[in-house]
């Protein structure tokens, strides 16, 4: 099988306005109707300006449905890490022990509380592990979601996602996850790792971007680490369907960010 071609370089971890005076008209002893109405009207426009504000502020901060991080459940044994000493970027047999071993099986929750389980299933699948404040991640997930929406992911396939590693006082922070994957129109369904990011490292999870292509059966096809030309997700997502392997991709600088 030909190799895919060379993915992408990476970078590594580790005052208002004061409004003028308004003279009050004068209110007479019969002009009390005329005085509820102006209080009305100032009430309202008090509470839409209050509204607006509260908007401003909030918008990337406080609109997630609730806690970011859950619970999660590990069944089965855990798979050795991620090879990073053998600089690539798509593993393959020659350099991974663990393609041919079955995979744990996760259970977990999404942002909406739904139970999400990812496992032997019958289906191929490709499970994503994202961190809100890898810049790697920022820039995949919406690659991600364009072949999508484009309809270039092979029907034979699932897409998962786990966001993990949560932690508000990362560099570049981008908290929180929810709010930042609703605003890329995410639609691959994903499960909230635990605070202590039990899936991710379950799974062998050096850095991040970081998926694990596993078959019907939970085993794991072959392993990527970084951020991924198109093409290569694409070649990837193909060999998946047809439950076939792919050429491993040398690493060529930095397209990752590390979990430590």
């Amino acid at each position: 099988m030909s190799s895919p071609t060379t993915p992408k370089n990476k970078q590594t971890f580790k005052a208002p306005t004061t409004p003028g005076k308004v003279s009050a008209p004068a209110i007479t002893a019969n002009d009390s109707s005329g005085r509820g109405f102006t209080i009305a009207i100032i009430a309202l426009v008090v509470v839409g300006l209050g509204a607006v504000a509260f908007l401003a502020t909030n918008r990337d901060t406080d609109l997630a449905s609730g806690p970011q991080v859950s619970d999660v459940t590990v069944e089965g044994s855990p798979i050795p890490d991620y090879p990073s000493d053998a600089g690539v970027s798509v593993t393959d047999i020659s350099n991974d022990g663990v393609i041919g071993q079955v995979a744990p099986t996760l259970i977990g929750t999404t942002f909406d509380e739904e139970e999400i389980q990812i496992g032997p299933d019958g289906r191929p699948k490709a499970v994503y592990f994202l961190a809100h404040f890898c810049q790697f991640c920022q820039q995949e997930v919406p690659v991600i979601q364009n072949l999508i929406d484009t309809g270039q992911k092979p029907d034979e396939i699932d897409l998962y996602a786990v966001s993990t590693g949560v932690n508000v006082e990362q560099p570049g922070a981008n908290y929180p996850p929810e709010t930042w994957l609703n605003r890329e129109n995410w639609t691959v369904p994903t499960m909230r790792d635990s605070a202590a990011s039990i899936a991710f490292n379950s799974m062998g999870g050096q850095s991040f971007p970081y998926v694990v292509y596993l078959d019907g059966d939970n085993r794991v096809l072959t392993r990527s680490a970084g951020q991924l030309d198109e093409s290569i997700t694409l070649q990837l997502w193909n060999n998946l369907a047809a439950g076939a392997t792919t050429d491993s991709v040398e690493s060529e600088g930095d397209n990752s960010t590390s979990a430590e």
